[in-house]
């Protein structure tokens, strides 16, 4: 079921020192409750938490300017990025980091609970001005730039903000100094990487082949392992591995995963080959190795999607 929602704009968040969002559900599909803090003319927190019955399909447009921490503590999310076509999958106790000048996102949304923080470009200018000037070029051009999609070990900070036990006062002190120890953990990383790859420099050459291995994967369903990727596009394993990671914030391996999956949930769904054929297209051997993965990253059955169909093995 798909509903239109009237989100705030992320900069209103600024102008309260607290605000209680609702989001208007029916009933009888749910709530979705947001709280936001107003950490400093620079930093808004905000915890969430969504209970739903069924799936839910909302679409969000925003222009904005700033850097994003997201954490999902509970559930699974999926969403599509408009702008770039992509389907994404976030899952529990990752933490997702964003420069942000614009999104237009469809989210399949469930029963989920999280953290997010919103900084705008000044504090970052004063104490990271560094991550900005690395990453400048992408912040300029591109409407977002993914930094961070991964486990952290910073997970307890995020777990400490959502279940923050104070109130009035204390928990305004609580709340602006866990924030503030996430964002220097976090951003500290990110610059302790950069400074570690700074001297493999990706040319022209290295980022069309990139590109090339990217739309081999995505366009193509071109599901080759690493080295045969690599001869196609004529990168080392190590230069492809590091590129997409620069490039598209995930690594190769990973990303053949997901297209895999959602290639084959496609196919289950709308086609009319068996699951063994499918596994295959998709390559894998064995239908049993397929179904175990299928059912790890959708927590579905591969049958149960085959249902709905007029005509299935």
């Amino acid at each position: 079921m798909s509903y239109n929602f009237a989100i705030p704009n992320i900069s209103e968040y600024f102008s309260e020192k607290k605000t209680l969002i609702s989001l208007d559900i029916p009933n009888n599909i749910g709530t979705s409750i947001t709280n936001t803090y107003k950490i400093s003319d620079e930093i808004v927190f905000s915890k969430n938490r969504t209970i739903l019955n069924n799936k839910l399909i909302f679409q969000c447009k925003q222009k904005i300017n700033g850097l994003f921490i997201g954490v999902l503590l509970d559930g699974n999310i999926e969403y599509k990025d408009n702008f770039f076509n992509r389907k994404y999958t976030v899952k529990k106790n990752i933490i997702k980091i964003s420069y942000i000048n614009e999104f237009d996102m469809t989210t399949n949304l469930d029963t989920s609970f999280g953290i997010g923080i919103y900084i705008k470009d000044d504090f970052l200018k004063k104490n990271f001005s560094t991550l900005l000037n690395n990453y400048s070029k992408d912040f300029k051009n591109l409407p977002t730039t993914t930094i961070k999609n991964q486990s952290s070990k910073n997970i307890y900070l995020a777990n400490a903000l959502y279940n923050a036990p104070f109130v009035g006062e204390l928990q305004n002190i609580y709340l602006q100094s866990k924030v503030l120890e996430l964002i220097y953990h976090e951003c500290s990383e990110i610059l302790t990487l950069d400074k570690k790859n700074k001297n493999i420099i990706l040319n022209k050459d290295d980022i069309e082949a990139l590109h090339k291995a990217r739309d081999l994967i995505l366009v193509e369903n071109d599901f080759s392992d690493l080295l045969a990727l690599s001869k196609k596009v004529a990168l080392n394993e190590f230069k492809l591995k590091y590129g997409f990671n620069q490039l598209f914030n995930t690594s190769p391996g990973q990303m053949i995963l997901e297209q895999k999956m959602y290639h084959a949930k496609q196919l289950l769904e709308t086609s009319e080959f068996s699951i063994s054929e499918i596994s295959s297209f998709v390559g894998y051997k064995h239908q049993q190795n397929f179904t175990r993965a299928f059912i790890q990253f959708f927590s579905i059955r591969p049958k149960d999607l085959m249902k709905n169909r007029n005509y299935y093995y």
